[in-house]
C-alpha cells in the first residue's frame, strides 16, 4: 500500500532513540536518585507487617506509573523538539514529586518535604505541561487547517479542486447562481507538440487567470485534467454571459512563453430551485459538449 507510512499519523512506528528511549531512561535515574536520597537522609517509618495497614504506596505507584506512560506516549509524537521541551520537562518534574509521593509512604520525610518539593514541584510540573499542551493544540490546529486546505487544492494550478467544488454546489442555497465546466480546446495537441511540461504551463496560466476573477461572488475550480468549473453568484443570466465572455476574451489574449495561443469552450448553466447537483452538471456538461461540437471557442447554454 503506498500511503502505510501516513497511517500512524502524528505517531511513528520505528521511534529513535534520541525521541523515546532517553526520556524514559532520564526519569527512571532521576526517581533512582529520589529513592537514595530518602534513604540515606531520612528514617524508616514503622508500619504494620500487612501491606493493607499502608496501601496507599499502591495509589502512588499506579499514580508514578500513569505519568511514566504519559511521558513515553507523548514522545510518539512526531513534533519539533521545541514543542516537546515544555511538556518533557513539566513530566520530569511532575514524576520527581510523585516519586517523593511514593517514598512518604516508606520514610518520615519532614513536612517541609511535602510542602515543598511534593506539592510545589507538582504543581510546577502541572503548569509545564499546561503550557505546553496549550502549544501542542496550537501545532496541531495549525497542522489540521494545512492538511485540510491541501486535500481542497489542485497541486499544480493551487485553484480548488473537484472536492472543494462540488462541496460549494452541495452548500449552494439560492437560485442566483450559475455554474461554467471549462475545457481548453486542442489540450492534447498543445501536449503532442510542446510537451506535457508546456502542458503544465497552459494549467498554470490558465488556473492563474481564473484566480483573478476570485471575490466573493466569483470561485473557480480544476476538476480534473484540461477541464475547470466556475461558479459564479449574479443577479441575472445577462451578467453571467458577461463573465463567461471576459473568460473567453482573456484566454484568447493569453500568450504563453511568446509563442501559444488557445481558447477555451464553456458549458454554462443557472442552478434550478432544489436541482440536485448530479444533474446540473448533467446539464452543463451536454452544453459543453454542445460547445465543442460548434466549433469550440464558445459559449453554450444548457437547457432548462
Amino acid at each position: 500500500m503506498p500511503f502505510v507510512k501516513y497511517e500512524d499519523g502524528l505517531f511513528t512506528k520505528n521511534e529513535s532513540l534520541k525521541n523515546l528511549y532517553i526520556p524514559m531512561l532520564s526519569s527512571l535515574v532521576l526517581c533512582f536518585f529520589v529513592v537514595i536520597i530518602n534513604l540515606a537522609s531520612f528514617p524508616e517509618k514503622k508500619i504494620g507487617h500487612s501491606w493493607m495497614e499502608n496501601s496507599g504506596w499502591i495509589v502512588d505507584i499506579i499514580q508514578w506509573l500513569i505519568l511514566n506512560f504519559i511521558l513515553w506516549s507523548f514522545n510518539r509524537l512526531t513534533v519539533n523538539a521545541s514543542l516537546r521541551r515544555g511538556i518533557n520537562l513539566g513530566l520530569h518534574i511532575w514524576i520527581i514529586s510523585a516519586a517523593f509521593d511514593v517514598m512518604d509512604e516508606f520514610i518520615q520525610q519532614p513536612r517541609w518535604v511535602g510542602y515543598y518539593i511534593e506539592d510545589v514541584f507538582k504543581l510546577a510540573g502541572m503548569l509545564c505541561v499546561s503550557i505546553g499542551i496549550y502549544f501542542i493544540v496550537r501545532y496541531v490546529n495549525g497542522k489540521y487547517a494545512d492538511i485540510s486546505i491541501d486535500s481542497y487544492r489542485d497541486e499544480l494550478t493551487s485553484l480548488p479542486n473537484r472536492r472543494y467544488f462540488r462541496n460549494i454546489l452541495l452548500e449552494l442555497k439560492n437560485t442566483d447562481n450559475y455554474v461554467f465546466i471549462i475545457d481548453i480546446d486542442f489540450f492534447k495537441n498543445i501536449n503532442d507538440k510542446y510537451g506535457h511540461d508546456m502542458g503544465d504551463e497552459v494549467l498554470r496560466e490558465f488556473g492563474n487567470l481564473l484566480s483573478s476573477l476570485h471575490d466573493g461572488n466569483v470561485t473557480a475550480s480544476r476538476i480534473g485534467g484540461e477541464e475547470f468549473a466556475v461558479i459564479v453568484t449574479l443577479p441575472s443570466q445577462q451578467d453571467a454571459s458577461v463573465m463567461a465572455e471576459k473568460i473567453l476574451s482573456r484566454t484568447r489574449d493569453l500568450i504563453i512563453r511568446d509563442e501559444i495561443r488557445f481558447t477555451v469552450s464553456i458549458g454554462a448553466g443557472h442552478k434550478k430551485e432544489d436541482e440536485t447537483v448530479e444533474n446540473l452538471l448533467k446539464r452543463v456538461d451536454v452544453a459543453l459538449y454542445e460547445a465543442k461540437n460548434r466549433g469550440k471557442n464558445r459559449i453554450e447554454w444548457a437547457a432548462e
